[in-house]
């Protein structure tokens, strides 16, 4: 990974081989990043996403093991339990232009990633909401 930074946004580049979340969830912790919005556009080797089944409060989770193009990635940093929790959507084309997207549990680069991260500089935090069974922003 390799980052610049003007004002309040970094400007992140990620390389093949890492993992887009767990490099992310450093970078938050390192930076004491504790709110913030992500755009991205790049590439994957592999990746899980979910779709959330609000009836029975669970992850459907699907894993694809092939190339596939970020056509859009977005997403918020918000604490919970003290530490950064990343909430990030995105959509993928495979070489057939197939599009998929969901929630990002974690997916490894391809060609690069290339994120711009805006600290919002306010502490944003979540909590456990019982009745959708998500962690909502708590204000």
């Amino acid at each position: 990974m390799k980052y610049t930074k003007s004002g309040d946004t970094y400007i992140i580049k990620l390389f093949k081989g890492e993992k887009i979340m767990e490099y992310l969830v450093k970078f938050c912790e390192v930076k004491k990043i504790t709110s913030g919005i992500f755009h991205a556009i790049g590439a994957v080797l592999d990746a899980e996403i979910s779709f959330y089944n609000l009836k029975t409060k669970e992850y459907q989770w699907k894993k694809f093991n092939k190339p596939m193009e970020i056509t859009g990635m977005t997403g918020n940093v918000a604490l919970f339990e003290g530490k950064p929790l990343l909430h990030i959507h995105l959509t993928f084309s495979d070489d057939k232009m197939n599009v998929v997207g969901g929630h990002l549990k974690e997916a490894t680069v391809g060609g690069t990633c290339e994120i711009f991260l805006t600290d919002t500089k306010i502490k944003m935090e979540r909590e456990y909401d019982e009745e959708t069974g998500l962690k909502l922003w708590k204000f």
